[in-house]
Parts: structure tokens; sequence; C-alpha cells
């Protein structure tokens, strides 16, 4: 019953985007594009974050409500990795319907790198992809830490 379901809510999300942006193409390495995203996030490679992005993407999220262009998208992470020296992505659940990928995961590190101040926030975003780079990135989380 929980696959039915999981499939009918792809099914509509896919249907969903794919009314919403009909001049993009299924980008068919969307999935491969955000694990790389992942990949480099965790290796704390800023560059190859905005490489990934595309050079027009906007990131919405609580903290950056319409942030444009990937390099200062990477400008947010470089901050972040010098504010959680040891942060680490891990993702619990990825999906792709069309152009989007769904990820949820979670951030784990220590503010400043403190061992007494150690930090676990839930996150989902969705991504939509096009041309094997980010165009949109929506994010979702819980500001209290």
């Amino acid at each position: 019953m929980k696959t039915d379901k999981t499939l009918a809510l792809a099914c509509l999300l896919y249907l969903v985007g794919s009314a919403a942006s009909p001049a993009r193409a299924v980008d068919h390495g969307a999935l491969d594009t955000v694990q790389q995203k992942f990949a480099a996030f965790n290796r704390h490679d800023a560059e190859a974050i905005e490489h990934l992005y595309a050079g027009n993407a906007v990131l919405h999220s609580p903290d950056y409500p319409d942030l444009s262009g990937n390099r200062p998208i990477a400008d947010t992470y470089r901050k972040l990795f010098a504010a959680i020296p040891d942060a680490q992505d891990r993702l619990t659940s990825v999906e792709r319907a069309g152009n989007h990928v769904y990820a949820q995961f979670i951030l784990a590190g220590h503010l400043g790198g403190a061992q007494d101040k150690p930090i676990s926030v839930r996150l989902i975003s969705v991504y939509t992809v096009d041309k094997d780079r980010i165009v949109e990135d929506d994010t979702y989380y819980d500001r209290k830490i």
C-alpha cells in the first residue's frame, strides 16, 4: 500500500512539474547531478557546487528567499563550511520525477568545530535540473537548532 501511495505521489509530482516547466526536456542525468552536489558538499568543494548550479540558478530557503546565480549560491556554502568545518550531509531519501529530484537529508557537524556544539538539522530539497545543471533549489528546514 505504501508503495502505491509513493508511486502515485511521484506521478503527481512529475505531472505538476511537467506542467510548470513545459519548455524543459526531461533531464535523465538529474539524479546524478544532485548526487554529485551532495558528494561535493561532503568534500567541502564549493567550486564543484558552483559548477553544478546553472549561472542563472535560484535558491529558495528560509535564510535565502530568492538567492540568484551560481556564484552567490556557492558563496553560501563557503560560509557554511567556515561556520561548520566538519559539516556533512547524509541522504536519507532521494527520488527523481522528471526534471525534479526530491532529497531528504540530515546536516550534521559542530558549530565552529567545537565538539560541545553539535548540530543536526533535517532538510528536504526539491531540485529542478536542466542540462545537467541545477536551475532551481527549493530547500526547507526548521531554523531552530
